[in-house]
């Protein structure tokens, strides 16, 4: 099972790297496979394996932009062989449209297998490629199937396709099932489904305290999607139960400078929430109560720093990236007392100064510093010798014309629950310029191939108990 699993799945991937001649699209809301497997399993994942369907030929246009495209699918190729088996002999016959993984447990983790499920075009080569890969494995975990209404389910054992298989209705009339696949696109190459109860009951119990504080003990389901498009692979997803967070327009982003080629924002406030549950947890409790004797500050005054917006950005530096934090805490005065304490606490000198005017306290750890400060009401903590002072002025990241561009590509909305975005256009060069620093290069067929990646920009939005996200790779 260790060798067929990914063999299977590589092949899956290989079917849309290379041109075909069916058109059809296996379409739909609710994958096919779902309709054998019962309900109830801990994970369900579906792959379009259609050769010819329309969101392969859309991943196959972007990864023409890519000069190592070809290479990879003669390694695909190689590997396959390595098997002691041929693509197009005994692969693509013995695959279906839809490639399934179904994830079953008996409630521990030793218990937990993976059933692949698929319909094979030619039932008879899907016999002989498990027979030939059986036959090639000398590890000696040889892989078994049963048919079901000509769906072929493969696994290492009977008893762990009978799991997958037997005893609850199909996953398909499951009601969290269909609503997590409504919140999904119809054509999608993979989907995927986590069911929260089923993965609750697996998690160790000394770690159970800690899901329950975290608020992941009542999470119903994670489903997510990923997509070809014009220009980029879209990953889209749905969560339901669990911990939340509204959405909330920005604070900070407006002010975080034009040069930014990374940036994470988001509202602390429920995060924060969370945290602070932890203390229920006697493993993390004791960790907490070590922490606060050490540094002289309680978890209530650290979270504090983060009760509010929370945005961390890198810009381009003299030698390395320049790193800044910026914070809209509740109580700034609170935020500076406790910053004072980390500070005095870290054996380093501490220093008082100004920043473009504005008052900055420098604290020298040998081989870099840190400065923090306030401007405007809002505290940062910055490892740039100017990057308070130019938090707010000159160019801002909202304007730029990358940041636009990304934002456009991505569809992203202005209100979010939380952004993540990064330049891969301008951090290539500076990838670059620091593994020089080092004495070393980047091989030039990486170099290459990193090129026609654009940017990637992540965001979350929430409505209710039900919460979305989408992360897009821009590729031009």
């Amino acid at each position: 099972m260790r060798r067929l699993l990914p063999f299977l799945a590589l092949a899956a991937l290989l079917a849309g790297c290379g041109s075909a001649a069916k058109t059809s699209s296996s379409g739909g809301s609710v994958p096919a496979g779902a309709s054998v497997v019962r309900a109830g399993v801990v994970a369900f994942v579906a792959v379009d394996s259609e050769t010819g369907s329309s969101q392969w030929k859309q991943l196959d246009e972007l990864a023409q932009k890519f000069p190592g495209r070809d290479n990879l699918v003669a390694q695909l190729k190689q590997k396959i062989s390595a098997q002691g088996a041929d693509y197009d002999t005994d692969v693509k016959p013995a695959l279906g449209p839809e490639l399934d993984v179904a994830v079953v447990s008996a409630g521990n983790g030793s218990s937990t297998k993976a059933v692949a499920l698929t319909k094979p075009d030619d039932p008879a080569k899907f016999k002989a490629l498990v027979a030939k890969l059986n036959a090639k494995d000398s590890s000696g975990d040889r892989a078994v199937y049963r048919e079901v209404d000509g769906w072929y389910a493969l696994s290492d054992s009977q008893a762990s396709i009978s799991r997958a298989l037997e005893g609850n209705a199909p996953l398909a009339e499951d009601s969290d099932f269909k609503e997590a696949m409504d919140k999904l696109p119809g054509d999608a190459l993979a989907k995927v489904y986590l069911d929260g109860q089923q993965l609750n009951a697996i998690v160790p119990q000394s770690s159970a305290s800690g899901t329950a504080a975290l608020g992941l003990d009542k999470l119903k389901y994670i489903a997510a999607s990923a997509s070809a498009e014009d220009d980029g692979v879209r990953v889209h997803g749905v969560t339901s139960g669990g911990p939340g967070g509204g959405d909330f327009a920005s604070a900070l982003i407006g002010d975080v400078p034009g040069d930014a080629f990374a940036l994470l924002d988001f509202d602390g406030q429920g995060t924060t929430d969370q945290l602070g549950k932890l203390k229920s947890n006697p493993q993390a409790a004791a960790a907490i109560a070590k922490f606060e004797q050490e540094y002289g500050v309680t978890l209530e005054q650290v979270l504090a720093l983060l009760s509010g917006e929370v945005a961390f950005y890198a810009r381009p530096g003299a030698v390395i990236p320049e790193l800044t934090l910026a914070l809209d805490p509740k109580d700034q005065s609170a935020a500076l007392a406790t910053l004072d304490k980390l500070a005095a606490h870290s054996g380093s000198p501490v220093e008082p100064g100004t920043q473009g005017g504005h008052p900055v306290k420098t604290v020298n750890l040998g081989q870099f510093t840190i400065h923090y400060g306030t401007v405007d009401g809002k505290v940062l903590i910055t490892s740039g010798v100017s990057g308070i002072a130019d938090y707010g002025e000159g160019d801002h990241l909202p304007d730029s014309a990358d940041f636009k561009q990304a934002q456009d590509a991505a569809g992203m909305p202005d209100s979010t629950g939380g952004v993540i975005y990064i330049d891969l256009k301008d951090a290539l060069p500076l990838l670059e310029g620091f593994a020089g620093l080092t004495g070393q290069s980047l091989p030039s067929s990486t170099t290459e191939n990193l090129r026609p990646l654009r940017s990637f920009l992540a965001w979350t939005n929430a409505s209710g108990e039900t919460r979305t996200f989408d992360a897009f790779l821009e590729i031009k």
